[in-house]
């Protein structure tokens, strides 16, 4: 059975924020219109951490493929950021 699960706590009112699902598939992230970069665990839909990546909207997010401890971002501040 599917249920439905709620992702909160993020602000996204008129932005197209991207979100993406950790290598394992245990965790999801997404950005916020805020600068910040939120991360909740798959099952529970909590919220894990919360990081400020950008001064304007944090519009993409994406995890390394390989080093699940490595994520990018993208922001409206014209940068890209790798984190570890």
């Amino acid at each position: 059975m599917n249920r439905k699960k709620r992702f909160s706590g993020h602000l996204s009112a008129g932005y197209a924020i991207g979100l993406t699902f950790s290598p394992d598939k245990q965790f999801i992230a997404s950005g916020d219109q805020d600068g910040k970069v939120f991360f909740w665990d798959w099952k529970s839909a909590r919220t894990l951490r919360t990081y400020k990546a950008h001064e304007g909207v944090c519009i993409g997010i994406d995890w390394h493929p390989v080093e699940p401890s490595k994520f990018a971002t993208c922001g409206w501040d014209s940068t890209i950021k790798l984190w570890d």
